[in-house]
């Protein structure tokens, strides 16, 4: 069965989330969005879904298809290319590795195996190349200043390497 891709618009009280959801109906997606909501105890004063895997733009087309036919329905996000969140109820993380120089490496991930998916491309590790991965949570010993819109980054991601920007107080992923 081809399901379809759903662009879900939350707005909170004091923020704005979107969400992708993979589902074979609307009506599915909503029931996953809302499952998702009463799981993790989320408010929300509006929500509106629309389909959009017939409109998206080419450059947002890379795994679409593979999406659209194998994965589950759940979550979904966009980073290179489309990938499905494991879990029915998403609860990103940061992680937190160390690059080759000593520095720290972030990513959004749904757990530490995608995670290290994520620094394995970020560090350019070949196939068939071994190196240890020291994966902790991003979270220890993170600086109140470090975290300001990383709790939006959380709700739905995207999946990938998280990098904070110190002269506009905000993270970005790639």
């Amino acid at each position: 069965m081809k399901f379809h891709l759903y662009e879900c618009t939350i707005q909170r009280h004091n923020h704005t989330a979107r969400a992708y959801v993979v589902a074979p109906t609307q009506d599915s997606a909503w029931l996953t969005v809302l499952e998702h909501e009463e799981a993790l105890g989320l408010e929300h004063e509006d929500l509106t879904l629309e389909r959009i895997d017939d409109v998206i733009d080419d450059e947002l087309r890379p795994g679409l298809d593979d999406l659209l036919e194998s994965a589950p329905v759940g979550f979904a996000s966009f980073a290179d290319r489309w990938i499905a969140h494991i879990a029915p109820v998403q609860q990103l993380k940061l992680y937190r590795t160390i690059d080759d120089k000593g520095g720290n490496v972030f990513a959004i991930a749904p757990n530490a195996d995608i995670a290290a998916a994520v620094f394995t491309k970020e560090l350019g590790i070949r196939p068939g190349e071994a190196k240890l991965l020291l994966i902790s949570d991003g979270m220890a010993d993170l600086p109140d200043q470090m975290v300001c819109n990383l709790p939006r980054l959380l709700e739905f991601g995207p999946i990938g390497t998280a990098v904070f920007d110190s002269d506009e107080r905000r993270w970005s992923v790639f």
